[in-house]
């Protein structure tokens, strides 16, 4: 889906003022010369994961969680910013089929790049499916979500040790090695899922970095730092 160039000639005070609007995707929402959808793979992801977007994030033109959102065909993509009453989000957490958890930084937060295969299996409780809550937004942002949603505050959380500085280099970030939303899903998916690991799947996974890199690398031209 895409919108046209379109000239829009304004009158005032007498004037006429033109403008005119760039090519834009309505599927990732970017000027179509910087359109990264060509590289999007979906696949279906171990775990699946629910992402929860704060509003300002959600159009921010350089934002991650949207880019995830459309390279993980089984995730859920919300927006908002207190997710107590969530209808949708507490029916995933509710489900006895599921194995909900919160990437999320902290004291209480379970590092699973310091677990083994067999220690990250036995985070789940029998045959049920780990569906991994991820709040995409700034870090100021995303503790606001953190603070007023009850439901998610209540989860068991996890974390990772950053294997390498993160690429989002353009964006501000508390710390080099924090990372984007779709580096922080990509990364988990890769300790999670062990027949990644043991080379038996196909890193479908890092289809989501393509994307992702492009747009870095697009935007380092427009605006090299």
């Amino acid at each position: 889906m895409t919108q046209s160039a379109t000239t829009v000639e304004r009158k005032l005070d007498g004037w006429i003022e033109s403008g005119e609007f760039r090519d834009w995707c309505g599927r990732c929402r970017r000027p179509r010369v910087t359109c990264f959808c060509a590289l999007i793979e979906p696949f279906e992801s171990l775990p699946r994961f629910v992402i929860l977007s704060q509003p300002r994030e959600t159009k921010h033109r350089l934002g991650t969680g949207r880019m995830a959102h459309l390279g993980l065909s089984n995730s859920l993509w919300y927006e908002g910013i207190d997710f107590t009453r969530h209808p949708l989000v507490n029916r995933v957490i509710a489900d006895a089929g599921n194995a909900p958890m919160l990437l999320y930084p902290g004291t209480d937060a379970i590092n699973i790049s310091r677990l083994n295969v067999v220690s990250r299996r036995d985070l789940i409780a029998g045959p049920r499916t780990p569906v991994v809550f991820v709040l995409d937004g700034t870090w100021k942002s995303v503790r606001k979500m953190l603070r007023l949603s009850a439901n998610l505050r209540s989860l068991p959380r996890i974390c990772f040790q950053p294997p390498t500085p993160s690429a989002y280099g353009f964006r501000r970030e508390p710390r080099p090695e924090c990372y984007s939303t779709i580096e922080a899903i990509h990364q988990v998916i890769e300790l999670f899922d062990d027949s990644i690991s043991n080379g038996v799947a196909e890193r479908r996974h890092d289809g989501l970095l393509k994307a992702f890199h492009f747009m870095v690398a697009t935007q380092l031209a427009y605006s090299p730092v």
